[in-house]
């Protein structure tokens, strides 16, 4: 892991421990105030006017720019608009760059302003004359040892007259935010840029230029396409123009289309406002086009997924060898070895086909998916074509497992035969860019799909239509066939949800994650075969409590990181932070090496009562069901991420009795196996075949190893 990766997640932990006792005791109200204002007291319809946000922090504290770098979140403003008014892009000053433990951010301190245009349109009547307006404003608050997040709605309202009067107690104020904003770049300084493959080349010319301090050139660039923090290094060659190389972040495919930000320096008031794209590349006369160094096409969205597939491959051919290693003990019956050495080729030879490399499917025959930007999607729109988009990462389960859906030929057909882009947003190092773009939707996680019918020119916008967060091809048809959202024929009752929640809790006894555990459990069920059928219903019992009482602590622990936040909390976010995923493989590794015999460890951990237990076992059973919690949520995703997701959207109650109902299905196996001991005398006598049991359940573990590695590399 990078040094500045692991100083960023060192920040980020300190933060969250430092701040749980702080920020009780420190309101946020207490050290940022903003106002809302507009520079008319009436407005004409058909007017527009600047409406104006004042900003006032406490000392030593600030808040972030539209793009906030390498740490920060950043300040944005969604609007509640009555029909008959538009409202322009917020308007930032220049920012500040933060330097803090080699990390760097852009940053507002003390007072500042943020202007937004109104625009009121001809002819539009309002309720009362009287145009409401509401702004909900978030932000995020920090000084060197604390963040808080500030989120504050703010509201507006400007009667409407038969022309605009302006007012003198905010018009001064305007005037000075205005002042304060980035200015256009003059027309005689010569601006180009030449895009190569991982990074763009600016340059500007101007003979007074020439003679600038080179040191206090700063560029602040929008969005997430570009690497935040990097050593800017302005350059000056022999006929005066001034260059530096802007580096493009790896985790951004394709290229830009648009190159957007802010050009500071001492002896620019304001600084410069600098937008360029592929079809206007210049001010002034541009020495040079935008060029792309290999193709103009925008390349294959990669996935990655074959590196998880060769090393998957990998785990079957050992499983294959060790299990063609215990044929050879001449103990075994001939037919038991010969199912063994039958089952070891069939996965040696399934091992083999897996992790292969196979040849690059034809693009003809798949759905061409390209990287997401505002402009593609918005060009793409405004031609009439219909527009599909995935909001994705590599660290979401239920992402990887939805788009086995996009290879069906049904699906593949009917995109192709409505002309549909596809559009895949990458959100796997969580750019502010997708982030902004998943709040539109209210939503701060993926999965999210978004489909927007074609529309014909001179029609009203269509609204884009969300489908649910696990797709099947019935559900993707469809939505792009009816244009409408879909509704399963059961709807989405409490009842439903609560059934899958339990369905998904039985299934998930079987993910790898979770199978090794639980098979300790039923060898120890065989240990106790032949003791009081009491006294096993009490080990069954305690351990589904263990089971339901870790779940409570998990959906207490996640519905209270909600409302701190104060927000919508997606599953699996905890695999977004590098540190949890490569301290959750560190764990399952070495509870899978013990599973294989490298050394004893296993029973005891997962066992735990017969250590912290001497007398009875029981406090065993209880942690054996915590330790199943524990194991099992980097597994939910695939057959629990939508009944999750639900429940966290959910009020308090609601929540905990989903999450109990995952719980019961968990433990139902074990649950019943104790109510009806009897059972328990049909499983195979202890014997040798619980320790080649134990040995090969550490293969699936091997498995989710390797999947959260193949995570943790797109994640650092």
């Amino acid at each position: 892991m990078p040094r500045t990766h692991l100083v960023r997640w060192i920040i980020l932990f300190t933060f969250l421990f430092s701040t749980l006792h702080y920020t009780k005791a420190q309101n946020a109200s207490d050290l940022i105030e903003v106002t809302l204002s507009s520079e008319v007291e009436e407005i004409k319809s058909g007017d527009g006017a600047w409406l104006l946000f004042q900003f006032k922090l406490a000392p030593r504290w600030h808040a972030y720019w539209k793009t906030a770098g390498q740490t920060g979140f950043p300040t944005s403003i969604n609007w509640v608009l009555p029909e008959g008014v538009e409202m322009g892009e917020a308007q930032f000053p220049t920012p500040m760059l933060y330097e803090f433990q080699e990390l760097v951010s852009y940053v507002h301190k003390d007072t500042f302003f943020l202007l937004a245009r109104l625009q009121v349109d001809s002819g539009a009547s309002f309720a009362d004359d009287v145009i409401s307006l509401t702004a909900q404003l978030s932000t995020l608050i920090c000084d060197e040892g604390n963040c808080i997040p500030f989120d504050q709605e703010l509201k507006l309202s400007i009667p409407v007259s038969n022309q605009t009067t302006p007012s003198i107690l905010f018009k001064e104020k305007v005037e000075l935010a205005l002042s304060e904003l980035p200015q256009a770049m003059p027309e005689d300084i010569q601006l180009s840029a030449v895009m190569k493959e991982d990074a763009i080349v600016l340059s500007l010319a101007k003979a007074p230029l020439a003679d600038l301090d080179l040191s206090g050139f700063y560029f602040y660039p929008e969005g997430d396409f570009f690497t935040h923090g990097e050593k800017q290094k302005f350059k000056k060659d022999q006929e005066g123009r001034i260059s530096v190389q802007l580096s493009k972040d790896l985790s951004s495919a394709g290229f830009s289309s648009t190159l957007k930000g802010v050009l500071s320096h001492p002896q620019f008031p304001g600084g410069w406002n600098i937008d360029l794209s592929v079809d206007q590349v210049s001010y002034g006369v541009a020495q040079e086009n935008i060029k792309i160094s290999k193709t103009n096409e925008v390349p294959q969205v990669e996935s990655g997924f074959n590196q998880l597939l060769v090393m998957l491959g990998l785990i079957l051919v050992a499983m294959s060898i060790w299990l063609y290693g215990k044929t050879n003990y001449p103990v075994k019956p001939s037919p038991v070895r010969t199912f063994f050495r039958i089952l070891s080729l069939a996965l040696f030879t399934f091992g083999i086909w897996l992790g292969y490399p196979g040849e690059e499917p034809d693009l003809d025959t798949q759905i061409n998916w390209s990287p997401w930007t505002p402009e593609i999607e918005e060009s793409s729109r405004l031609e009439g074509s219909p527009v599909f988009v995935d909001f994705t990462a590599r660290w979401c389960m239920s992402c990887q497992v939805n788009k086995v859906v996009y290879k069906k030929k049904a699906v593949i057909e009917k995109f192709k035969e409505l002309g549909i882009v596809a559009l895949q947003a990458d959100w796997t190092k969580r750019g502010p860019l997708i982030l902004q773009a998943l709040q539109k939707f209210g939503r701060e996680g993926v999965p999210l799909y978004v489909y927007y019918p074609a529309q014909n020119k001179g029609e009203a916008e269509k609204q884009g239509i969300l489908l649910p967060e696990i797709l099947t091809q019935k559900i993707v048809l469809s939505v792009i066939e009816k244009e409408k959202a879909f509704t399963a024929p059961l709807g989405d009752s409490f009842l439903t949800l609560l059934g899958f929640a339990f369905l998904g809790g039985i299934i998930l006894n079987l993910m790898p994650c979770v199978f090794p555990v639980l098979g300790l459990k039923i060898m120890s069920f065989v240990k106790q075969a032949g003791e009081d059928p009491r006294k096993i219903r009490r080990h069954g019992i305690i351990f589904t409590v263990g089971v339901i009482l870790s779940f409570w602590i998990l959906v207490g622990v996640l519905l209270g990181l909600r409302e701190s936040i104060d927000g919508e909390l997606g599953w699996g976010f905890q695999l977004q932070e590098p540190v949890f995923v490569f301290g959750l493989s560190i764990f399952l590794l070495l509870f899978a090496l013990s599973l294989s015999g490298v050394f004893e460890m296993g029973m005891s951990l997962t066992g735990v009562g017969s250590q912290l237990s001497q007398k009875t076992g029981y406090l065993g059973s209880f942690f054996s069901g915590f330790l199943a919690t524990i194991v099992a949520t980097p597994c939910m995703a695939p057959f629990l991420g939508a009944a999750v997701g639900a429940a966290l959207a959910m009020p308090w109650f609601s929540a905990f009795v989903v999450f109990t109902s995952i719980a019961v299905g968990l433990s139902t196996p074990y649950l019943l196996l104790s109510i009806f001991p009897k059972w328990i005398s049909r499983l195979p006598k202890p014997g040798e075949w619980m320790n080649t049991l134990k040995e090969g359940m550490a293969f699936p573990l091997y498995a989710t190893v390797a999947w959260l590695l193949w995570t943790l590399n797109s994640l650092i």
